[in-house]
């Protein structure tokens, strides 16, 4: 028996299955004690972490996000700093998620490319910045990252004793009769419009928790916005239809490509944006109960919760605005169709919108010319992705 054969050998008794799982956290750890060897350290962040396929886009956007909120970034200097963007042009690049322009700011070398400044003014690149969680790296559960702020806000409001109290805005703005709070729970088709549940002497109040720099509207594409009243749905309807005379505009003038053509790389199909009609926004943006709605108003602060307790009100870090009240802070709502990453074909196909079969809706970009699955998603957001409007 050879070394090798002997290490996992050793191992294997050692695991609880009496085999080693190499996606378990639990066989991983323990092979680092036997061997004295450290496999789950965190790495340091690199350019296909943020850009290799659409569901990484999104980091790019919490990069701006912690930059423009002044949260901390660890380092592979074992330190963490505060980072701003070395030119102010990159919050858009990043935010917006413009993955071929930001590739083409850095160059070859992106890793390498000085995106950001540290406090001291020093360069800060990819390579300088440690893969924490929040970026795609190891270690921590949801609860632990992305649900680290309403995770907070609900560990503040039940440890606060003298119950009933009125919970304080950094905005001023207040909840009255607080009782205490709980998580929403997720509905079976997707992400809950609510995320912290503050319960009330008169009643709960629905929460929907944001980070400062640029709230977001729940997820959900179009299974959430299809289902949400007729007024939606056409808007829907009338948004995919004229994304595809749009985009058939522009595959008729092009001579080099046809309906076989991988349009994977292409330059011509931009993703693209419409303004949400104000008569339907606050039946976006408060939703039904069948996806964790309705919202009665928004906390929106620093992720990490912060809270000062004068006599019998808690001070919080992050504001709360009413829906009404958001409702002015945020007058525009823009719609999006994006593609997905990868190999793409544009179609005239259609197909009925799964949850909802009542509607069918341009395919516009389909997997392959013979496919019926399409390579675009509808999102929504307060900021367009992308210069198209149509």
């Amino acid at each position: 028996m050879n070394l090798i054969d002997k290490a996992i050998l050793e191992w294997s008794y050692r695991t609880r299955k009496g085999y080693p799982d190499i996606n378990s956290q639990e066989d991983i750890a323990l092979f680092e004690s036997i061997f004295n060897i450290n496999l789950l350290s965190e790495k340091k962040l690199e350019w296909k972490d943020l850009s290799s396929d659409t569901r990484k886009f999104v980091r790019l956007e919490t990069i701006a996000n912690k930059i423009k909120e002044g949260s901390p970034f660890k380092l592979e200097s074992n330190k963490e700093s505060i980072l701003k963007f070395k030119d102010e042009t990159y919050y858009d690049l990043f935010y917006n998620q413009e993955v071929d322009k930001i590739r083409e700011v850095g160059g070859r070398a992106i890793n390498r490319f000085p995106f950001f400044v540290d406090e001291d003014g020093s360069d800060i690149t990819f390579f300088d910045i440690t893969k924490t969680p929040e970026l795609g790296g190891t270690g921590a559960s949801k609860q632990d990252s992305s649900e680290r702020q309403e995770m907070g806000l609900i560990e503040a409001i039940n440890s606060f004793e003298n119950k009933p109290f009125t919970l304080v805005g950094a905005n001023g703005e207040k909840i009255e009769n607080v009782t205490g709070a709980r998580k929403m729970p997720n509905p079976p088709e997707g992400e809950a419009y609510t995320d912290v549940v503050i319960e009330t002497t008169k009643g709960d109040i629905n929460i929907s928790a944001k980070g400062s720099a640029s709230p977001s509207i729940a997820g959900g594409g179009l299974k959430m916005a299809s289902n949400l009243g007729p007024e939606v749905e056409k808007f829907i309807k009338d948004f995919y239809q004229d994304a595809y005379n749009y985009y058939k505009k522009i595959f008729d003038k092009l001579p080099e490509v046809d309906y076989n053509t991988n349009l994977y790389k292409t330059p011509y199909f931009k993703d693209i944006n419409r303004e949400v009609p104000k008569s339907i926004m606050k039946t976006i943006l408060i939703g039904i109960e069948r996806f964790g709605g309705p919202v009665d108003g928004y906390y929106i602060g620093p992720m990490t919760v912060e809270t000062q307790v004068k006599e019998k009100e808690l001070h919080t870090n992050g504001k709360i605005i009413s829906i009404d009240k958001f409702l002015e802070d945020y007058p525009t709502i823009y719609a999006h169709i994006k593609k997905r990453s990868g190999d793409y074909y544009f179609t005239d196909k259609i197909k009925p919108i799964p949850a909802n079969p009542d509607i069918e809706v341009p395919i516009l970009f389909a997997k392959s010319p013979t496919s019926n699955t399409a390579q675009s998603r509808f999102g929504m957001n307060f900021k367009p992705r992308g210069k198209e409007i149509i």
